[in-house]
C-alpha cells in the first residue's frame, strides 16, 4: 500500500500559524548570543555618559549654553561621518571595527579627568561619540546581515543593550558618587573594554556573505588600497542618501530625528535639572538606569506587537510617548513620579528602537546593513547635537523649565505631521493588505 503523506494541518502550517516563522526558527541560538552580549555593552554608552557628562561640565564650571555645546560635541563627527563609518562596517566586517573603535573609546573617555579643560572635554566628546556610535552601529548591523533584521532578534538585542543600560547609569552614577569624576570615568572606560573583549566572540561575516559590489576594494590588498579603504569616499555618501528615496527609509529617518527630542533632553538637561532640586548623581544614575531596564522589558514583546499591528503606527505612538514622559519633567517632584515617568519612556524607546532597526533593515540588502543603520544614526545624533545646544540656548532666555515644555511640544507636533504624511500618501498599503 503505497505511502501517503499526511494531509497539512492548518494549525501548524508555518504559513497560517502566526507563532510560528520558519526564517526566525532557523536562526541557531549560539549565533544570536555573540550579537546580544556585544550590545550589552555597546548600547548603553550614551545613557551612561547622560549621567556624568553634564556633571562634568558643572565641574569645569560651564555655562548652560557651554554645557549644551559640550554635549553636543560628542555628536559632530558621529553626523558627519557615520556613513563613512558605516561603509567600513559593510566592507571590513563589524567585528573587525567594533574591536578596534572600542579600544580607541575606552582610551579616550579615560583621557576626562586627566584634562580638566572646556575645549579639550569638546575634543574628546567628539572622539569618544564617534566611537561609541559607529560600534552600536556596527552591532545593528550584524542584526540585519546575520540575523536577517527579523523584529524578534532586533527586540532580544535591544533588551539585551537595554538591561546593560539599566546597570552601567547606575553603577556610573555610583563610582562618581564615591569616588568622583575619576571614577565615574573610569568605570566607563572599563565598560568599553569589556564590550572589546565581548566582540572577540563574534562570528567573521564577511566569510558568508553574498557577492559585495565593493569586491575590488576588499580583495586587493596593496597597501594604497588598504589605505583608500579606511577614508571616506563620496560614493558611499551617495549610496545612503538614495536610500532616502525609499518610503520605509524616509519614515525611519524621520521618526528618528522627532525621537531624538526627548534623548536630547534626557542626555543634556535631565541630570542638571535633578541635580538643581537635590538628587544626586547615584539617584540620576538610578533613575536612568530604571528607565533602560523599563527599556528591556518592553523590547522583548516586539514580536507579539508587529503580528498584530502595521509596524509603523506602533512607532509613532511610542514616540509620542517617550518624549511627553521627559518633558514634563519638571512638572515632578518626588522620586516615585519621577520613576513613573521615566520608566514610560523606558517602556516607549525599548519598543520604538526595534521597530525602526527592524522597517529600516528590512528595507535593504545585506551590503547596505552598516550604510543603513548609519543613516539613522547620522540624523539621530543629528538631532542629539541640536537639541542640547537649542535646549541651553532656551533654558537662556525662558528658564530651564520653559525649555522642557517647548522641546517636548515641539518633537510631538512633528510626531503629527509625520502621522498625517503616513495617512494621506499611504506608503505602507502593501503592508496593510498583507496583513
Amino acid at each position: 500500500m503505497p505511502n501517503s503523506a499526511p494531509a497539512p494541518d492548518p494549525e501548524r502550517d508555518p504559513e497560517r500559524d502566526p507563532e510560528r516563522d520558519p526564517e526566525r526558527d532557523n536562526v541557531p541560538f549560539r549565533l544570536q548570543l555573540p550579537i546580544y552580549v556585544v550590545a550589552f555593552f555597546t548600547g548603553n554608552l550614551q545613557p551612561m555618559a547622560a549621567v556624568i557628562m553634564p556633571l562634568w561640565a558643572l565641574e569645569l564650571g560651564a555655562s548652560p549654553l557651554i554645557i549644551g555645546l559640550i554635549i553636543s560635541a560628542r555628536q559632530i563627527l558621529t553626523v558627519t561621518l557615520s556613513i563613512h563609518g558605516g561603509a567600513m562596517l559593510d566592507r571590513h566586517g563589524p567585528r573587525q571595527v567594533i574591536i578596534a573603535l572600542g579600544l580607541i573609546g575606552a582610551a579616550t573617555m579615560g583621557l576626562f579627568p586627566l584634562l580638566p579643560i572646556i575645549w579639550v572635554a569638546i575634543l574628546l566628546q567628539m572622539v569618544s561619540g564617534f566611537a561609541e556610535s559607529t560600534n552600536w552601529i556596527g552591532t545593528q548591523a550584524l542584526v540585519g546581515r546575520l540575523l536577517k533584521g527579523h523584529a524578534v532578534f532586533a527586540g532580544r538585542m535591544t533588551a539585551s543593550a537595554r538591561f546593560g543600560g539599566f546597570i552601567g547609569p547606575i553603577v556610573t552614577g555610583l563610582s562618581w558618587e564615591v569616588y568622583g569624576p575619576a571614577g565615574g570615568f573610569a568605570f566607563m572606560s572599563a565598560w568599553i573594554v569589556c564590550g572589546v573583549a565581548a566582540s572577540v566572540i563574534l562570528p567573521d561575516d564577511r566569510t558568508h556573505a553574498p557577492a559585495d559590489p565593493d569586491a575590488p576594494d576588499t580583495i586587493d590588498v596593496s597597501t594604497k588600497r588598504r589605505a583608500s579603504n579606511i577614508m571616506p569616499k563620496l560614493t558611499d555618501y551617495k549610496t545612503a542618501f538614495r536610500l532616502l528615496l525609499l518610503p520605509a527609509v524616509a519614515m525611519v529617518i524621520a521618526a528618528t530625528i522627532m525621537r531624538q527630542t526627548g534623548t536630547g533632553m534626557q542626555s543634556s538637561f535631565y541630570g542638571i535639572w535633578l541635580k538643581d532640586i537635590g538628587f544626586s548623581a547615584g539617584t540620576i544614575g538610578l533613575l536612568i538606569g530604571i528607565g533602560n531596564g523599563a527599556s528591556a522589558v518592553s523590547a522583548l514583546t516586539i514580536g507579539p506587537l508587529t503580528r498584530r499591528f502595521s509596524k509603523h503606527w506602533p512607532l509613532m505612538w511610542t514616540i509620542v510617548i517617550a518624549i511627553v514622559s521627559i518633558a514634563i519633567t519638571p512638572m515632578l517632584d518626588t522620586l516615585g513620579l519621577l520613576i513613573v515617568a521615566i520608566a514610560l519612556r523606558g517602556l516607549g524607546q525599548g519598543l520604538n528602537l526595534p521597530l525602526m532597526m527592524t522597517i529600516g533593515s528590512q528595507a535593504v540588502g545585506f551590503h547596505l546593513q552598516g550604510r543603513m543603520a548609519a543613516l539613522r544614526i547620522s540624523f539621530n545624533r543629528f538631532g542629539g547635537a541640536l537639541v542640547p545646544l537649542g535646549m541651553g540656548a532656551l533654558a537662556e532666555v525662558i528658564g530651564l523649565e520653559y525649555a522642557f515644555y517647548t522641546v517636548g511640544f515641539i518633537g510631538v507636533g512633528m510626531i503629527g505631521i509625520l502621522a498625517i504624511w503616513i495617512f494621506i500618501a499611504k506608503p505602507f498599503e502593501a503592508e496593510e493588505a498583507s496583513r
